[in-house]
């Protein structure tokens, strides 16, 4: 125990620990077990497996690059993995929320928000692991609850509360740590630590070119399917689909406004389609 201890924190071997009861919880439910196998086979399909490669090709690359620069290094790793199940696959599996280009900038804003220096404050100091092991299942439990309550305007007193009660616990986890912090600034105000705030935030802002690129594919891909069921005329489908690429490229905002605007009455007018995919596709309103 002593030597895992060295490598996580013991809020991260809390973490571990309570992931690994809950996955064996699961596993052992006869009625979630097909479930769980179909998920499987979704998350395993040749959808996600060519995700999977491009991304580990992509994020390779970025270690690689780092390591070059002498800012990554083995002793990394451990972040590395942390940043990758918490932050990397969250916005890879939500990117089909990025209906523009302000998504990516939101997510760079979001990572420099103040909560992100909060949080790393609250999780550089923690407490032992018993304590962690009894914490982090209540904190969790009291967000779960607040969740279910915010859902039904009947639980509002409910959900006042549960708020309260997580704005208690956050407060004095900040508290504590600013605590530890003042009694021992100089473990904090360390050449390591710093490396270790910045780096999920470089790995972050790194990692939005792919985003965009995933995202823009998977906008083509299924705007196109759907395209594809629109007409019978196949001639017009491929003719509109080259305007469309012609037009849009890689710009995720103009993609979009053709998306928006186009009508299928193309398909069986003579518009030119090359002027009316150009002109949906500005960004001024057109009416009619």
């Amino acid at each position: 125990m002593r030597n895992l201890q060295e490598i996580f924190s013991n809020r991260e071997i809390s973490l571990l620990i309570w992931i690994g009861i809950l996955i064996l919880f699961l596993l052992a439910q006869k009625a979630t077990r097909n479930s769980w196998a179909n998920v499987v086979r979704l998350l395993f399909g040749k959808y996600f497996i060519g995700i999977y490669l491009t991304l580990g090709v992509y994020l390779y690359g970025i270690f690689s690059l780092l390591k070059l620069l002498n800012f990554w290094t083995s002793a990394d790793i451990k972040d590395s993995i942390f940043w990758l199940f918490s932050v990397a696959f969250v916005l890879v599996f939500s990117v089909n929320k990025a209906k523009d280009s302000n998504y990516f900038k939101a997510i760079i804003i979001d990572t420099m928000k103040m909560i992100v220096v909060l949080e790393f404050v609250i999780n550089f100091f923690t407490f032992g692991l018993v304590s962690e092991l009894i914490l982090l299942p209540l904190l969790i439990f009291i967000v779960l609850l607040q969740a279910v309550a915010e859902l039904d305007l009947k639980n509002a007193q409910v959900a006042r509360l549960l708020t309260n009660l997580t704005a208690i616990f956050g407060f004095g986890l900040l508290f504590f740590s600013i605590y530890k912090m003042a009694i021992g600034y100089s473990d904090f105000f360390k050449l390591g630590t710093l490396h270790s705030f910045i780096l999920p935030i470089l790995l972050t802002v790194l990692l939005l070119p792919y985003l965009y690129c995933l995202s823009l594919y998977s906008i083509y891909e299924s705007y196109f399917i759907r395209l594809d069921f629109m007409t019978v005329r196949k001639e017009k489908v491929k003719a509109v689909k080259w305007c469309i690429r012609k037009r849009a490229h890689l710009n995720i905002n103009r993609l979009n406004r053709i998306i928006e605007r186009f009508d299928k009455r193309v398909f069986y007018d003579e518009t030119n389609l090359k002027e009316y995919v150009k002109l949906i596709s500005k960004r001024e309103r057109v009416s009619g």
